[in-house]
């Protein structure tokens, strides 16, 4: 049965230079992202131009997919940016042919007043979870984000997404 839970586009900026979500990037993914109940979610297609073994998935392809619906998750769910610090090795149950339609989700696996894990499936369309990977991070504030990222200001792509 189809999930009837409340779906909401996360919104993205049309500037965002991002390989996985830049809506702008020629060479990228362009995932986009929806918030659906406590999980956010992204569609890939597993398109011939991503292979990797003949006739499948290249999985660096499907693990940047993962990594980004991690990020888009700590957005969807917190209204911020959190700084990944730790993700796990891929766990993939099988390959992935060329021309799959995948669903990747993510949800809060853990939180605490600086830090969110989240947890990461790929499903096809159906069947049972193929994939798998957790992710931390910290939700710092503005001063301990430029620390820890190395930027001299904020980047505007970014405005208003890291709390003073």
């Amino acid at each position: 049965m189809a999930d009837e839970q409340a779906s909401m586009a996360l919104e993205n900026d049309r500037a965002n230079p991002c390989f996985g979500c830049g809506p702008g990037n020629p060479r990228g993914l362009r995932l986009s992202f929806r918030r659906i109940g406590d999980r956010v979610e992204t569609p890939l297609l597993a398109d011939v131009t991503m292979e990797g073994w003949p006739g499948r998935l290249h999985s660096g392809i499907l693990y940047t997919a993962m990594l980004e619906t991690a990020n888009w998750t700590v957005y969807g769910i917190m209204g911020r940016i959190g700084v990944p610090v730790r993700t796990s090795a891929l766990s993939l149950q099988r390959w992935v042919p060329t021309g799959t339609r995948l669903r990747i989700t993510g949800h809060s696996k853990s939180t605490g007043p600086k830090s969110l894990t989240v947890d990461v499936e790929a499903f096809p369309l159906d069947g049972p979870p193929i994939a798998s990977l957790d992710r931390d991070f910290v939700l710092p504030n503005r001063r301990e984000f430029l620390e820890k990222m190395g930027y001299a200001e904020i980047p505007e792509v970014f405005a208003g997404l890291i709390p003073e």
